[in-house]
């Protein structure tokens, strides 16, 4: 009589229970890495069309962008306007007066995440509405806009700046961390600087994945990605 070999019902069920085990770890890993890199690569874009509206507002305003929107902090809607002008958009929030806007703010009129731990620091410290003015894009981004110093003087690192903006690539959709969904980027008196560049919020401190250190906010993690 011939041998006859093959798997019992029993061992054929071990070995399915054992693929679904490793299947059910592997996966969420392999789309979280997707996703990672998903982000990563979005920002890249987005920073490249900031920067392209960057200097045609510069070469709006004579070469230099110092100046150009009176009152510092209250400046800061018509630098919005400025960018809205120049960029593909579907709303446009306009900030408190406190902001040079006539609106209550960039959270209550939609454009930014609203209410308590509506979005968080890399290292897990909840944020909360904005007031300034913002833009949601085309592509579902949300911009965040802030003017520090109209004059551009505001130091950061080894440069100075006029303000900032926060640019959360995937609107309202999760993670809306910084550093992961949501990264800022300096406007300077003739260029968009990404935080983590140049001295400013290094990403050594500012951008270490799991960390719940207190300087772990997320910021140099612009400057990292566009790096890699």
């Amino acid at each position: 009589m011939k041998n006859r070999y093959g798997f019992t019902l029993a061992e054929t069920l071990i070995v399915i229970a054992i693929i679904g085990i490793i299947a059910s770890i592997a996966i969420p890993t392999l789309f979280g890495t997707t996703s990672d890199a998903e982000l990563k690569a979005a920002w890249k874009k987005q920073y490249s069309d900031l920067s392209q509206a960057t200097m045609m507002i510069v070469a709006d305003n004579g070469g230099t962008l110092a100046g150009a929107f009176p009152g510092d902090t209250a400046g800061s809607e018509d630098l919005k306007n400025a960018f809205a002008a120049k960029l593909n958009i579907i709303k446009d929030c306009s900030g408190i007066s406190a902001y040079g806007g006539t609106g209550s703010g960039i959270s209550s009129e939609g454009c930014w995440h609203s209410g308590a731990n509506s979005w968080q620091y890399l290292n897990g410290t909840g944020r909360g509405s904005e007031l300034s003015p913002g833009l949601i894009l085309n592509n579902g981004s949300l911009i965040l806009f802030y003017l520090n110093k109209s004059n551009c003087s505001q130091a950061i690192g080894d440069y100075t700046f006029c303000g900032h903006m926060y640019v959360d690539i995937n609107g309202l959709k999760k993670p809306n961390t910084i550093g992961k969904d949501i990264f800022l980027a300096s406007i300077t008196s003739n260029t968009l600087v990404p935080w983590g560049a140049r001295g400013s919020n290094s990403p050594e401190s500012t951008c270490i994945t799991g960390s719940t250190a207190t300087t772990n906010t997320g910021y140099g993690c612009a400057a990292k990605y566009l790096y890699e």
